[in-house]
């Protein structure tokens, strides 16, 4: 089974961006309309999300990577580039390992390597809240553990708004599958065998994927380009205008094919 996909502009090189733990693509839209002029830009929601959310499943690492891997088909595409933001990256991570004659290069952007004991913390703290509080409450203390209080004066975190405006967007059960989805994930090892080209980029005032995670990948993969930049771990987001910047920059410096990517 193949999931709804959009799939926005043209070229000879296309990408497939991967969104992390709220599952919807529409993450995405602004870094898609930028690269949509040189490239196939590739996104989706995934189970239990937006325009896939009566599809039921696992919700699992492997699942999403599998549906993934199966839009490409779908879609035509024999390698591309991928980028995956927070869990996106998770599962980045094992497109790249697992996978890698189907990607040219990869960017890993706001995620870890392994699911450590500050990563169990605040995976824990969130679920309590989820089952105990609901949507909303979890909702609440995510948007703040997203955006550090250092910057709530700067208007593009909008912060305020963000908590007044926080509403399901997946059913409470699924959520809570995809929280406990990254739970034991670690690939620091293979990540030292990884032979494609990667970009890390994190930010520095990062709460929920904390910069030393993005300094570690970036030591373990051979030859990755490190980025650091601030925003919290929305910083696609609330730095858009750099966020474009740097990752445009980097799918643009792979050079011309040495084979097709899409499939004739």
């Amino acid at each position: 089974m193949t999931l709804g996909y959009t799939s926005k502009g043209s070229g000879q090189r296309s990408v497939l961006c991967v969104t992390g733990l709220g599952g919807h693509a529409d993450f995405w839209s602004e870094l898609g309309d930028s690269l949509a002029d040189e490239f196939r830009v590739i996104s989706f929601d995934q189970r239990g999300c937006g325009a896939n959310i009566a599809v039921e499943g696992r919700h699992t690492l492997d699942e999403i990577a599998a549906d993934a891997l199966a839009i490409l088909d779908d879609a035509g595409i024999d390698r591309t580039i991928v980028i995956g933001h927070s869990m996106g990256g998770v599962i980045t991570q094992g497109l790249l390992i697992d996978h890698p004659e189907r990607f040219e290069a990869g960017v890993l952007s706001g995620t870890f390597c392994v699911f450590d004991w500050y990563m169990m913390a605040v995976g824990d703290l969130r679920q309590q809240l989820l089952d105990g509080g609901g949507a909303r409450g979890w909702g609440q203390l995510s948007a703040l553990l997203a955006m550090p209080a250092g910057d709530v004066a700067d208007p593009a975190y909008d912060l305020r708004g963000r908590l007044e405006r926080i509403t399901p967007r997946m059913p409470d059960a699924v959520m809570m599958k995809r929280m406990q989805a990254p739970y034991g994930f670690d690939r620091r090892d293979a990540l030292r065998q990884l032979a494609l080209p990667v970009m890390v980029i994190g930010a520095s005032d990062d709460l929920l994927a904390p910069i030393y995670q993005s300094r570690m990948i970036a030591d373990l993969v051979p030859d990755a380009q490190l980025e650091i930049v601030d925003g919290g771990h929305f910083f696609p987001k609330t730095r858009p205008d750099l966020y474009r910047e740097k990752i445009g920059g980097f799918v643009r410096s792979l050079g011309p094919l040495a084979v097709s990517a899409e499939r004739k």
